[in-house]
């Protein structure tokens, strides 16, 4: 049976070949996903192996399909490992459907500290980001890096960023797949929210 027939199948009926094939679907998406991301960041932490700046590996190199669209190694590992992220809770979904109720509130909260800290350090990041370029006239933000709290390892300003965004992103996101996933598990045990 080919892939887009069972993709019909299961947006019409959902039936159980279908619910495999999409598990199916979804760890694939999620291997490729994690295997594209490990790829990334090996190569460059080979490519680079010695740096001065924490992070400069991964904000060095440019890569250009198009034209008028690039990305930094750092911006493809985030994609990749938003991807294998989000599609591995995809698949695990049955197996989260039977977890006690109180361990996603648990992990819920967890994740809004996850939430709440990142945000605060991308408030951080940018307003160091913004004040450095002002006094030091610096139009390439790619250069910039942030010294504290360790003055022998400084940190790359677009590497730390990204990587707090990644955070922020992917608590967001299993905040709201949770949610969800508590109000599926409340509705099938009491029969409604």
């Amino acid at each position: 049976m080919s892939y887009i027939r069972l993709l019909v199948i299961y947006f019409m009926k959902g039936d159980i070949q279908s619910l495999r094939f999409s598990r199916r679907l979804w760890l694939t998406i999620s291997i490729i996903s994690g295997i594209v991301a490990i790829l990334i960041t090996s190569y460059y932490l080979l490519k680079y192996p010695n740096f001065e700046i924490y992070g400069e590996q991964f904000i060095m190199d440019e890569w250009a399909p198009f034209k008028f669209l690039q990305f930094k190694p750092i911006t493809l590992m985030f994609f990749f490992i938003f991807i294998w992220w989000g599609s591995f809770l995809q698949f695990i979904k049955p197996k989260l459907m039977g977890i006690n109720r109180n361990w996603i509130n648990f992990t819920i909260i967890i994740l809004f500290l996850i939430f709440f800290t990142s945000l605060y350090e991308l408030f951080f990041n940018f307003t160091l980001w913004g004040a450095l370029m002002t006094i030091s006239n610096v139009t390439d933000p790619d250069i910039l890096y942030n010294r504290f709290p360790n003055p022998s390892t400084p940190v790359s300003l677009v590497y730390a960023t990204k990587i707090i965004i990644l955070l922020f992103s992917i608590s967001a996101y299993s905040i709201y797949y949770l949610h969800t996933l508590d109000n599926g598990i409340r509705g099938r045990k009491y029969g409604g929210k």
